[in-house]
């Protein structure tokens, strides 16, 4: 059994609803699980979305959408706390490890703040290059390969932008700043999707 079906029977174990998919059919997928009635989607930010045009295809079904990819830098506060509380919240994630541990390593919490508390709905959408086999792993490949191409991508002054892998600094512009791990739904979630894609995708 490869590694994507694997974790797709733990998540299914776990409480999550996954769902394997091509790129080409994530889209789709995404607007049928969120339905025809306009609603508010909180978005953090995603090279995988981004890719795959997700958040325009939501746009153009008429849902309204909170991602600061849309907003002016003076606005983004205001926008974090919108996409916070709004009725769905998609993301990818930085690494799935076999036994569906979604990890996460952020530096404002814009993003996983809401994929733990207060958005009742939730979807990810994880490209195969983000599958790995267990926590450490997916340790080692966020901070050696995810989290240095954000930084040279937002202009970070961290070692890692320079040198291509993290030295655990204490850089002011150090965007490791938080570590979640989510193993289960949480009792005020409704559904959280899994979406796992089988090409590579974002970072």
């Amino acid at each position: 059994m490869e590694l994507i079906d694997k974790i797709f029977d733990n998540a299914k174990k776990r409480g999550f609803v996954p769902h394997i998919a091509n790129a080409d059919e994530v889209n789709d997928l995404v607007c049928s699980l969120i339905g025809d009635a306009p609603v508010k989607i909180g978005s953090g930010g995603s090279m995988t979305l981004k890719a795959l045009g997700t958040l325009s295809a939501l746009v153009d079904k008429g849902h309204t959408v909170y991602s600061y990819d849309t907003v002016k830098d003076e606005d983004r506060d205001r926008l974090y706390q919108l996409a916070a509380g709004a009725d769905w919240f998609i993301s990818s994630a930085n690494a799935v490890t076999e036994r569906c541990d979604i990890v996460n390593i952020d530096g404002t919490t814009n993003r996983v703040a809401p994929l733990i508390f207060g958005v009742p709905d939730i979807i990810y959408v994880v490209g195969s290059n983000k599958l790995v086999p267990d926590l450490q792993a997916a340790e080692k490949r966020i901070r050696d390969h995810a989290c240095h191409l954000n930084a040279v991508r937002l202009g970070r002054k961290t070692p890692c932008a320079f040198t291509g892998k993290c030295s655990y600094c204490d850089s002011p512009d150090c965007m490791c700043n938080v570590t979640t791990i989510v193993h289960h739904p949480t009792k005020l979630q409704k559904q959280v999707h899994l979406i796992l894609v089988r090409e590579q995708l974002g970072y």
